[in-house]
């Protein structure tokens, strides 16, 4: 799309969701500073962040009821696509797919009709890849698992289906996102704080690649500002890094030891879907180095991102 100076509008879809949110707080704080002169325009659904409401030009609406009208009366620039539909259940999961899959083709008719269509960045994730015996990058086969496999089919609009569309489509990939909510609250801190150990599930040899939620949103950002129409971008901020030595890491910063959850009693207590979540293996690179290495990391040392999560949650709590 161009530098953020050049830009009149900037759309952000599930501007209230965990990433959606971030990507709205960097986009208001470039403002600030002058460096994005234009309008900021959110979409969001059941959550109420005033902040979002007081400072952009927010739609409350759910992704497949958002009028076209809207998109005229503020033609968007870029659009970033933060807005997944969701579902507690395998089977909720599903249904979210399917509505999710019908407004994305309703969307995609919409940006394809517009005047000037935008350049639309994609939220994926690399649960895409499934489980790799390697370091997958862009060009790995997709072969999703867990949430990703109903996550997958409501993307297709977007991503499968979109190699012929008119649009500038660019699927960015966040491996895990560690901030202060999401999986590393509800799957590693509290269920610590509970237990007096920090678990690790499975064998915890599984290696998973990281990145901070306020580097997910700049490099989100930077796939738009430095990235290409039609390519994939992997999102990681770290070396991948094998899930026991991740849990020791937190431990150390709790002054706690670690204690294995083995798959069985994960299943049993989270259910299937959770247990091949968190005992993947997918540790990713990127093909586009160039694009990597001209992004400006906030988070750059791991131990010191955990410290600062868990910083957080506890003044929190």
């Amino acid at each position: 799309m161009g530098t953020l100076q050049q830009q009149k509008e900037i759309w952000v879809l599930g501007s209230t969701g965990y990433v959606g949110a971030q990507l709205t707080k960097l986009l208001i704080q470039k403002r600030q500073e002058g460096v994005f002169p234009g309008r900021i325009s959110t979409l969001g659904h059941r959550t109420i962040l005033p902040w979002i409401m007081q400072r952009t030009n927010f739609f409350m609406s759910s992704l497949g009821k958002l009028q076209r009208q809207k998109f005229v009366d503020y033609p968007p620039d870029t659009v970033f696509h933060c807005a997944r539909l969701a579902g507690k259940t395998d089977r909720g999961r599903r249904a979210a797919a399917k509505r999710g899959y019908q407004a994305n083709v309703r969307l995609r008719t919409i940006f394809e009709n517009l005047p000037i269509p935008p350049t639309l960045v994609y939220c994926s994730g690399t649960l895409m890849y499934g489980n790799t015996v390697a370091m997958a990058d862009e060009e790995q086969h997709l072969s999703p698992i867990a949430y990703a496999r109903a996550y997958e089919y409501a993307e297709r609009p977007f991503t499968a289906e979109a190699k012929g569309t008119i649009l500038d489509v660019r699927t960015a990939r966040p491996a895990w996102i560690l901030g202060s909510d999401s999986w590393f609250e509800y799957f590693f801190y509290r269920p610590a704080l509970a237990s007096g150990f920090v678990p690790y599930y499975g064998d915890g040899r599984q290696q998973m690649s990281i990145i901070s939620v306020e580097d997910c949103a700049g490099q989100l950002l930077h796939v738009s500002t430095h990235g290409n129409k039609g390519e994939s971008y992997n999102l990681f901020g770290f070396a991948p890094i094998s899930q026991l030595e991740f849990a020791e890491k937190i431990g150390d910063v709790l002054g706690l030891d670690v204690r294995q959850v083995d798959e069985k009693e994960l299943v049993k207590k989270h259910g299937k879907t959770v247990a091949e979540a968190l005992t993947s293996n997918t540790p990713v690179t990127t093909m586009h180095s160039e694009w990597k290495d001209s992004y400006k990391a906030v988070d750059r040392n791991l131990d010191l991102l955990i410290a600062k999560t868990v910083k957080v949650l506890t003044e929190r709590s």
